[in-house]
């Protein structure tokens, strides 16, 4: 079973830079949403392979993402919306899908309710719901937090939970810019519910769990048989003549073993192929 937190190599090896105008260096930036499913992709591939060192960045947005990747400030663009493929092939650049996550309301350790309605979310985030103890659980103050509506994660319950279009949301709903503080939030806070991804829920060490919605749970099963609908796919997008460097990692990603990574973090991998080839 591949480990899911980074290791003490990975930490010695990968140097978590913005921007590096090392040109050894395979350098990655883009969506804090998918940085967690690269980063354990980054220490299997460092693993086993030799290669430079690899240097992901904090996030950037999607005009600065690709901004930084025309102007060759990194190597490869990770993104899960935010871009047109037809516009990127107009500069020259090249879209690779590579896994499908379940998006997923996560809640904290401490509550102990297995799965809710599309209402009674609903009504939770518009402040109708207050305690978990009205959801079957313990006697728990719910402390709910949601992304900005113009991110990934919003966008995917905006668009398949009906209520979700309409809702006016309560004075205590806290707004986390970014996936990374989503999931801490979610870790720390008593009665904490928030959205976050599947994989996120894997790598935080049982303080997090996800919950179902309309009894149908999220898990890599019911993504794979399409019973679970809440899901987004993740992206890396390069140059369309992409370095060798580049083309090796890529190489990694869609090969079985990065397959086996992909899954040991609870996503779905989109291309499965050892002898995938690029064009030079």
């Amino acid at each position: 079973m591949y480990k899911l937190a980074l290791s003490l190599f990975f930490l010695a090896v990968v140097n978590f830079a913005a921007h590096s105008k090392n040109n050894a260096a395979l350098v990655i930036d883009g969506s804090t949403g998918v940085k967690p499913l690269i980063e354990v992709l980054a220490q299997h591939y460092l693993e086993s392979a030799s290669s430079p060192n690899i240097q992901i960045g904090q996030g950037l947005s999607p005009k600065k993402r690709i901004a930084a990747l025309k102007n060759n400030k990194i190597d490869i663009a990770m993104a899960s919306h935010g871009f047109d493929v037809s516009q990127l092939a107009q500069l020259n650049l090249r879209v690779h899908p590579f896994a499908k996550v379940a998006v997923v309301m996560g809640v904290n350790h401490t509550v102990k309710v297995d799965s809710i309605s599309e209402q009674q979310l609903c009504a939770t985030y518009s402040g109708a719901i207050t305690n978990w103890q009205q959801l079957g659980g313990a006697d728990i103050a719910i402390a709910p937090f949601i992304r900005p509506a113009d991110e990934v994660d919003s966008e995917v319950f905006l668009a398949k939970v009906s209520c979700f279009a309409q809702l006016t949301l309560a004075k205590n709903v806290q707004i986390k810019k970014k996936s990374g503080q989503m999931a801490r939030a979610i870790a720390n806070e008593r009665g904490a519910i928030g959205m976050t991804t599947l994989v996120r829920v894997s790598q935080s060490d049982n303080k997090i769990a996800p919950i179902g919605i309309n009894g149908i749970l999220p898990t890599t099963d019911n993504v794979l048989n399409n019973t679970y609908g809440l899901t987004r796919n993740l992206y890396l997008i390069t140059s369309d003549k992409p370095k060798e460097r580049v083309k090796s990692f890529l190489r990694f990603v869609r090969s079985q073993q990065g397959a086996e990574v992909i899954k040991a973090n609870h996503a779905v991998p989109l291309i499965v192929n050892s002898s995938t080839r690029l064009t030079p």
